[in-house]
């Protein structure tokens, strides 16, 4: 038995992934790359820093702050490629972050699966 509550949670841990990792990847194929200004930085609490962007898009000019929380404060003026949801425009990601978190997401779904099937294959061999 307790070798399917852990084969369980390896699953719930891969479709959590999984599901992220789509996220991901519709904002990377649907989403618009662009360049944005830092226009001010926040530091949201210690090592923690906030950065409101501007960028245009379908004719629009937006100013947002970032989800990300870097732990290094951007310079004010600098410049950054972003993708942004052509839906909601408002919602953005950092293209580099991106890059890295499809890698992550994808590494983290293969491990959850591969330590799922661990314990299948033990549970198998168990009855």
């Amino acid at each position: 038995m307790k070798y399917m509550i852990w084969a369980g949670i390896g699953f719930v841990i891969a479709l959590a992934g999984l599901v992220y990792l789509v996220k991901l990847l519709l904002l990377k194929k649907n989403g618009i790359e662009t360049e944005a200004e830092v226009i001010s930085v926040r530091e949201k609490r210690k090592n923690d820093y906030i950065h409101k962007m501007r960028y245009s898009g379908d004719g629009r000019t937006y100013e947002q702050e970032d989800r990300a929380g870097f732990s290094e404060p951007f310079k004010v003026g600098s410049k950054h490629t972003i993708i942004y949801d052509g839906k909601k425009p408002e919602r953005f990601d950092f293209a580099d972050q991106v890059k890295k978190n499809l890698i992550v997401a994808g590494v983290m779904v293969a491990m959850a699966l591969i330590f799922s099937a661990r314990w299948l294959y033990l549970w198998k061999l168990g009855t």
